[in-house]
């Protein structure tokens, strides 16, 4: 069933402007943060409107690195990026939840030298305050405490007390705001590098939901795309919340891949101290399956999982893809218990 009317008959669709990030003249009292953006900030500012700016990605910075020899700070049990703080002042791993002091000299030259690169929604905060110091700012996501969330806020949102909101993905569905005018998305097309067959369809899924936001009612409103890729369909079709060319195009991908809807997938991961036991042991399972499995069954791997290491484990993965399901669940009899999980049907390829 199609919708092809808003729910309300007097609904203004929102005017759409985007920004090319490759092109840094579009960037100059701020790194991340575009002219064209920031004036229609100030525009709704000043007539006492709000606006919403998404980015999915927390914290302030997410690599913290010496200028002078490349060290960078790395969770030592994920061997992911450590995330800056900069309210809390520390460093978090967002796997583990490790914490650690933001160094104020190298650890590996003892150089002063270190900087903070990469935007999470904090920084984004800091940026806005310091660009708008008269707004009122407010952050939603993963870091907040109970009394900072959005339900606990939303009276406050609602009410228009608030000018400036900046979160991750959960402001981009459900919110329904009438001082509500402006949507700004620092970097729309931030997902599609993940190694996920459904990465273009979660950017797609995100960009329409947060165009959303505005365009409910009789109201004049804008939203602003920055993005490095501004002509990838994800991005053009979610911003026209055109879910039949995104579809028609994006299961015609799929079909060459054979990848879901178009087949079945079964992904296993074992989890070791050890980081040579843990790629023995996937070798091992991969041939054994290979052995076992029916002759349309595909087996990719074993591969380093995308967070291969998670506190003190290694972790390795395989993915087998079938065009029958019985196939891949007949499979999972042969998985050990020990040290092994797997997921039929996994809705995330990259957990």
């Amino acid at each position: 069933m199609t919708m092809s009317q808003s729910a309300k008959q007097n609904a203004t669709k929102p005017e759409i402007f985007i920004v090319d990030m490759t092109k840094k003249e579009h960037f100059k009292r701020s790194g991340f943060l575009s002219e064209k953006l920031l004036e229609e900030i100030r525009h709704t500012l000043e007539h006492g409107h709000q606006s919403l700016l998404f980015h999915n990605r927390r914290g302030t910075a997410s690599t913290t690195l010496c200028k002078v020899c490349s060290w960078s700070a790395m969770c030592q049990t994920c061997f992911i990026p450590l995330t800056l703080h900069n309210d809390a002042f520390h460093l978090r791993c967002h796997m583990c939840g490790l914490k650690e002091k933001v160094p104020t000299s190298c650890p590996n030259c003892h150089g002063a030298d270190i900087i903070h690169k990469g935007i999470g929604t904090k920084r984004i905060v800091d940026e806005l305050i310091r660009l708008f110091p008269s707004a009122k700012v407010v952050r939603f996501d993963g870091d907040n405490s109970a009394t900072e969330s959005l339900d606990a806020s939303y009276q406050e949102l609602y009410d228009g007390k608030i000018d400036i909101i900046v979160g991750t993905q959960v402001i981009a569905k459900g919110l329904d705001l009438p001082h509500l005018r402006l949507v700004g998305v620092v970097q729309a097309d931030s997902g599609l590098s993940l190694p996920d067959f459904q990465s273009a369809e979660r950017v797609f899924q995100l960009l329409s939901q947060v165009v959303g936001r505005v365009g409910r009612n009789e109201n004049p409103s804008k939203i602003v795309i920055q993005s490095f890729q501004p002509t990838h369909p994800s991005v053009c079709l979610g911003l026209a919340q055109d879910y039949k060319a995104f579809y028609e195009q994006e299961i015609a991908t799929r079909a060459y891949a054979m990848y879901p809807p178009f087949s079945y997938l079964l992904k296993i991961t074992c989890s070791f101290k050890s980081e040579r036991t843990a790629i023995k042991n996937a070798q091992e399972l991969a041939r054994l399956l290979q052995d076992k499995a029916s002759i349309d069954t595909e087996i990719i791997g074993p591969a380093p999982a995308f967070y291969e290491r998670i506190r003190d484990t290694y972790r390795w993965q395989l993915t087998l893809k079938s065009s029958k399901r019985s196939d891949l669940a007949r499979l999972t009899e042969f998985i050990p218990t020990k040290n092994w999980q797997y997921e039929l049907d996994p809705t995330n390829l990259l957990s």
